[in-house]
């Protein structure tokens, strides 16, 4: 018999997770309150931009950092995380400042390499399983942020929604500063040198997975911008606080799904980290579907209340995107199972297939129905690539023939 331990790991992580949970809230409870739907119309954008830039510095400052840390240390990754970044960022800063002029191209520069460099450093910290080094930098972020915007809304409220992104820069500094500080005591200083065999095998993993997740991407965010062009910016606000909502009722699977990801590096392509996966999913998607539940008895007079006037229609896109949202609780941790075995044509064929999907309805149901549209869109996405993870996660080999079974209250698996 095994059970499922809710070890400190986790138990940290959900905690974490859960106050930043409750930080976002209160960033996006005062963005709609200080500058209504349409400028979180425009902050929307701007995070989605950042997260679309990503999806490219990525490729050497996320899950490549955490593989090869071992087998190529610290410094040499380093040097070709923060020199792609600084590239990335400035190339698409470039193409935001003729593309979008809505957009702070120097902030949106500033924090595309802070967010990079951040990265990096808690990829190193996942590498190791230094899992409080990493939630505590996530917490940060997350905490400054809501500070530092309120203080330049008061300082300086001729600034308006501006605070948001200068807000961004200097809580990113801070925690990059600390992150610094962190790697130097957990690795030592960082040596600069830069090898083209290193770049080559770090460059070949990590755009596989990058490009998984850049489809991703599109399949979460293309509809915010299809929205913002087939409707207006307020539309764009109020799906986005919907989709913030429904995001953070994944606060519990993504944990679990960091934890298990880190668990898997160090166990390896083995029959426990199969087992240890699988219970882990299915308690993923028991909690999901539970919030999912509460979400749906708070009446819209109560969105409308915290959020503002118009934002009552968030909870319409939190029930139609509740099918998407379950199915993607499995997604996550299935998703950074494959990810730490080196899987990466599995979640290649994931993303491609989500994003066929988004392809074939967002241009015909957006224009026709805007926000529902939208919902329809994403909901069908998650459905069909959480289902591909699903079937390869099921074929993987012959493991786990055990039972799950409930005795006394407690999840375990009979061997």
């Amino acid at each position: 018999m095994k059970n499922i331990n809710f070890d400190k790991d986790f138990i940290q992580t959900a905690l974490t997770k859960v106050l930043i949970l409750l930080l976002n809230f209160a960033v996006v409870i005062f963005t709609t309150q200080l500058w209504g739907s349409e400028g979180k119309g425009f902050i929307a954008i701007f995070a989605a931009d950042i997260s679309l830039v990503a999806t490219f510095t990525n490729i050497l400052t996320n899950s490549s950092v955490s593989f090869f840390l071992k087998k190529i240390g610290h410094s040499p990754l380093a040097t070709l995380a923060f020199l792609w970044t600084f590239i990335v960022s400035a190339v698409a800063a470039v193409v935001v400042s003729f593309v979008d002029v809505s957009v702070p191209v120097l902030p949106f520069f500033v924090v595309a390499v802070f967010s990079g460099c951040i990265t990096f450093h808690s990829s190193l910290f996942l590498g190791v399983q230094k899992i409080f080094q990493y939630n505590l930098a996530s917490l940060l972020m997350s905490a400054f942020l809501l500070v530092f915007m309120l203080l330049f809304h008061w300082l300086f409220p001729e600034t308006g929604y501006h605070a948001y992104f200068y807000a961004q820069i200097l809580s990113y500094g801070l925690v990059l500063l600390l992150c610094h500080i962190f790697t130097h005591r957990i690795f030592g200083g960082i040596h600069f040198s830069f090898s083209l065999d290193t770049f080559c095998k770090a460059f070949n993993f990590g755009w596989q997975e990058e490009l998984s997740a850049f489809m991703q991407f599109l399949n979460a965010r293309l509809c915010f911008y299809l929205i913002g062009i087939y409707t207006d910016m307020s539309a764009v606000g109020i799906f986005s606080v919907g989709v913030t909502i429904s995001e953070a009722i994944w606060v519990f699977s993504r944990s679990m799904a960091l934890v298990q990801y880190s668990k898997v590096l160090k166990l390896g392509d083995t029959s426990e980290a199969w087992l240890e996966t699988r219970k882990v999913t299915l308690v993923s998607l028991a909690i999901t579907v539970l919030c999912i539940a509460v979400a749906a008895c708070v009446p819209m007079s109560f969105f409308e209340f915290v959020f503002g006037e118009g934002f009552g229609r968030s909870k319409t896109v939190i029930l139609m995107l509740a099918v998407g949202i379950a199915t993607n609780s499995v997604a996550q941790v299935l998703f950074n199972y494959f990810s730490a075995l080196g899987r990466l044509k599995i979640l290649l064929l994931r993303s491609s297939a989500g994003l066929a999907v988004t392809l074939s309805l967002a241009f015909w149901l957006i224009p026709a129905w805007d926000i529902s549209g939208a919902c329809i869109v994403n909901s069908c996405s998650y459905l069909v690539s959480s289902m591909v993870l699903v079937v390869f996660f099921i074929k993987a080999k012959g493991r786990g023939n055990g039972q799950l079974t409930i005795n006394n209250g407690q999840l375990t698996m009979d061997n």
